[in-house]
């Protein structure tokens, strides 16, 4: 089985177009997992909800997700991503409305767990530093654990000093033990590590692999659908820089 595993799409529907047709040219996939964040600050909500209903799909909700239908106060939001989530929130249909409703915080899957913030806080907290993921690690039960909303791929293992951040090598496998380890794969819609090219990984269960991808996409396209929307300047500025 392989399946293609996405998050922080965030309404950007060409970059999940993009890797959508990326990944059936790598071998195909035969279920998405979703890490949560599907809306929110991009122009195409709806689509993107839509585009990932039409496959084999396994998802958390995220931050953002909540926030759209009125489950999560936009209080703790900056003002540029509660003003794309209210917008958002006009955009969504009611059976949008109820596929998000529907979410769990937490799922798990084959050997992982799934969540889009940390096991620890599902909804809030980052793993981006040791001491959140050495906590991390004490709230699965799984060998494995999928990770989003950093919006920056990584690996994380235990190590001596508490817990180890590395780069997640593109386009080579990498081996999952029975031993615990945290799987970031990047942001689709936003990344925020330079780069930014969509990122996604895909689980390879009969290889007990993960690999991380990165595709090009049309970023000019969805400025302009977002200039069209009025929505943050800010957001709009930030896609190209990957910031």
């Amino acid at each position: 089985m392989r399946a293609l595993i996405v998050s922080d799409v965030h309404s950007n529907l060409e970059a999940l177009e993009g890797v959508l047709t990326d990944a059936r040219s790598r071998g195909g996939i035969d279920q998405v997992w979703s890490l949560g964040d599907v809306v929110g600050y991009g122009p195409d909500p709806g689509a993107c909800i839509d585009l990932l209903l039409q496959h084999d799909l396994r998802a958390v909700a995220g931050n953002h997700d909540l926030a759209a239908i009125g489950k999560l106060s936009l209080e703790a939001f900056n003002p540029y991503a509660a003003a794309a989530n209210r917008w958002t929130a006009g955009q969504l249909s009611a059976e949008h409305v109820e596929h998000l409703a529907g979410l769990e915080l937490r799922l798990e899957l084959d050997e992982f767990t799934v969540v889009h913030g940390s096991p620890r806080d599902p909804i809030w907290e980052y793993v981006v530093t040791v001491q959140a993921a050495v906590a991390s690690f004490t709230h699965f039960d799984t060998y494995w654990c999928l990770v989003g909303h950093s919006h920056i791929p990584f690996i994380c293992r235990p190590a001596a000093q508490g817990a180890e951040f590395i780069q997640f090598p593109l386009d080579s496998p990498v081996t999952l033990e029975e031993k615990q380890v945290i799987v970031n794969p990047g942001s689709v819609g936003q990344p925020r590590d330079g780069d930014p090219t969509a990122s996604y990984a895909v689980y390879d269960s009969d290889a007990s692999t993960v690999t991380h991808h990165r595709v090009e996409y049309d970023v000019e396209a969805t400025q302009e659908k977002m200039r069209g929307h009025n929505l943050p300047q800010y957001l709009i500025d930030r896609l190209p820089l990957g910031r």
